[in-house]
């Protein structure tokens, strides 16, 4: 099975902005580890959309960590791999998804 990617507007924005912290806050190698680490593990789920942990099983929604403290939330729609949220896992938000 290999699926294609979409992403969502809060997927676009999250990892934005997490590529601009890192890289006004470690430089521009770390901000681009992030980056490849983020593209690599989309070819996998694109290829291995079970890679996965479930975190809302009634929606489909998997999470995948890509750093030490940021996971990629997406969900499995037909052929397509939508890309919805990158979130920091020391957040609160991140402590409601996991309540």
């Amino acid at each position: 099975m290999s699926l294609r990617s979409f992403w969502t507007p809060e997927a676009e924005e999250s990892f934005l902005a997490i590529t601009e912290y890192l890289m006004k806050g470690w430089g521009v190698r770390v901000a681009d580890v992030f980056v490849s680490d983020v593209l690599h593990t989309l070819a996998l789920l694109e290829k291995f959309p079970g890679g996965g942990m479930m975190e809302v099983p009634d929606l489909g929604i998997q999470s995948i960590p890509v750093a030490s403290q940021v996971r990629l939330f997406y969900a499995v729609k037909g052929s397509h791999l939508l890309v919805l949220e990158f979130i920091d896992t020391r957040t609160s938000r991140f402590q409601r998804i996991r309540g």
